[in-house]
C-alpha cells in the first residue's frame, strides 16, 4: 500500500496481507496494544496469514492453526534482522515478495516470516529500492546462524 493510502481491510479474504502498524491502526481506528490490534485485523480481514510489520521492532505474524482455531496464541513475533538501516525504501516489498514465495513453497508461516524479515533487512542495507537476491538472504541467514552458534 505504499503507492496509495487506503484501508487494508479492502483486501478481505486474501491468503497473505502484510500491513505496517500505521496501516493497521488506520483500518481499525487505532488500538492501544499491538497484539490485540493484529489479532483484530486478522479476524476482520478474513486472511489466512497476517504479517504485521513493526519497523525496528520486527514483525508479528497471525495465522490459523487448525487444532487451535480460536486460540489467541496463534501468533508469533520475529525480531528484526536489520543491523544498520541505510534506506528502508523497498523493505516492505522485499518482505512481501519473499514471504509470499515462501508461503507457496512451504505452506509455513514461520519460514515465510523469517525469510521475509531477512529479505527486508537486506533491502534496508542498500540505498534505494534494489532487487534482493536469494544469495543475499542466504548470506544474512548464515551470518545470524553463526552468531547464534558462537561460543
Amino acid at each position: 500500500m505504499a503507492s496509495r493510502w487506503g484501508n487494508i481491510l479492502e483486501f478481505n479474504g486474501f491468503d497473505l496481507i502484510t500491513p505496517n502498524e500505521r496501516e493497521a491502526r488506520f483500518a481499525l481506528g487505532d488500538q492501544e496494544f499491538v497484539r490485540p490490534l493484529g489479532l483484530e485485523l486478522y479476524r476482520q480481514s478474513g486472511c489466512k496469514t497476517l504479517i504485521l510489520k513493526l519497523g525496528e521492532r520486527g514483525l508479528m505474524t497471525f495465522r490459523s492453526v487448525p487444532e487451535q482455531e480460536e486460540d489467541v496464541r496463534a501468533f508469533f513475533a520475529v525480531d528484526t534482522f536489520t543491523e544498520r538501516v541505510v534506506d528502508a525504501v523497498g523493505s516492505g516489498d522485499a518482505l512481501l515478495a519473499y514471504a509470499a514465495l515462501s508461503m507457496v513453497a512451504t505452506k509455513n508461516a514461520v519460514i515465510a516470516s523469517v525469510l521475509g524479515s531477512l529479505a527486508a533487512a537486506v533491502e534496508c542495507g542498500h540505498e534505494g529500492n534494489v532487487p534482493v537476491r536469494p544469495k543475499d538472504v542466504l548470506d544474512k541467514l548464515d551470518r545470524f546462524e553463526r552468531l547464534v552458534n558462537y561460543g
